[in-house]
């Protein structure tokens, strides 16, 4: 179920970062008027932020994911242990 959450997530990023680059082809074909291109150059930059933030929690979570064989049988036998 993670790793379909993981991949969609990771596609989503990805098709992100191509209307960003679309857009930005856009604002240097400088067929925009001065207001519209400085407002979509506004929103390029808030989406290029958020994209990194997801992109960063997504591969910490497929980290994590990878992780947690190894850590549930050592998990497991330390509560015992308490």
């Amino acid at each position: 179920m993670l790793d379909i959450i993981i991949r969609d997530a990771l596609d989503i990023v990805g098709r992100t970062e191509r209307l960003i680059e679309a857009s930005r082809r856009l604002l240097d074909s400088k067929s925009l008027g001065e207001v519209e291109m400085y407002e979509l150059d506004y929103e390029i930059e808030r989406l290029g932020d958020a994209v990194f933030v997801v992109d960063e929690a997504i591969r910490s979570l497929a980290r994590a994911v990878e992780c947690w064989p190894q850590t549930a049988p050592v998990h497991r036998t330390a509560r015992r242990l308490h």
